[in-house]
């Protein structure tokens, strides 16, 4: 159980601020590819 709650401190420890931050960032660009969040043109409220 100790050698389990030692490897995840490593693990975490290898994790730092710009991996987090790469992470995001390939995040937004994937989600900004997909059109996911992005608002639909038209639609029964939207201007005709």
């Amino acid at each position: 159980m100790k050698s389990k709650i030692v490897r995840v401190a490593l693990f975490t420890s290898k994790i730092n601020r710009q991996h987090i931050q790469l992470a995001f960032a390939i995040l937004a660009l994937a989600m900004l590819v997909l059109g996911i969040g992005a608002p639909t043109s038209g639609g029964i409220a939207g201007p005709h």
